[in-house]
């Protein structure tokens, strides 16, 4: 007996930029990375219903171009930005910038009256430093 691997289903994340540069207050449509699209596939088995409100508000690092391996870039050469999600679906919008990076923390984290130093590290991670301060 073969086993087939379900592949995850495509989808895809709008996110509202941040207030500074050229894309500010836009809207834009990001592919899901594949470790987004696993987890979105489980939150929806988990919580037919309510598994897009979870996902919502969430911070989410996005790339500002795309990416070329391997990476060679200036160290204040920006390649993400962080971006607040604002919908997700599974039907392909008309434009579509890259595929976001994995890294986001969800609103209940990011709202809370915790100190958030550590999740800036997490989504910090490996970026050059003009990336960091940009996030």
């Amino acid at each position: 007996m073969i086993l087939k691997k379900n592949k995850p289903t495509v989808y895809y994340i709008a996110v509202m930029m941040p207030n500074i540069g050229r894309g500010a207050y836009k809207l834009r449509f990001y592919r899901a990375s594949r470790d987004l699209r696993l987890m979105l596939d489980l939150e929806k088995k988990l919580f037919a219903f309510s598994w897009k409100q979870k996902f919502l508000e969430a911070l989410l690092v996005v790339p500002k171009k795309k990416y070329h391996y391997p990476l060679h870039l200036d160290d204040n050469e920006v390649m993400a930005s962080l971006a607040k999600v604002v919908g997700v679906t599974e039907h392909r919008p008309k434009f579509t910038i890259a595929t976001t990076k994995a890294q986001f923390v969800l609103v209940e984290t990011w709202t809370a009256d915790r100190d958030s130093d550590n999740h800036l590290v997490f989504l910090q991670h490996d970026y050059p430093s003009g990336t960091k301060k940009k996030i």
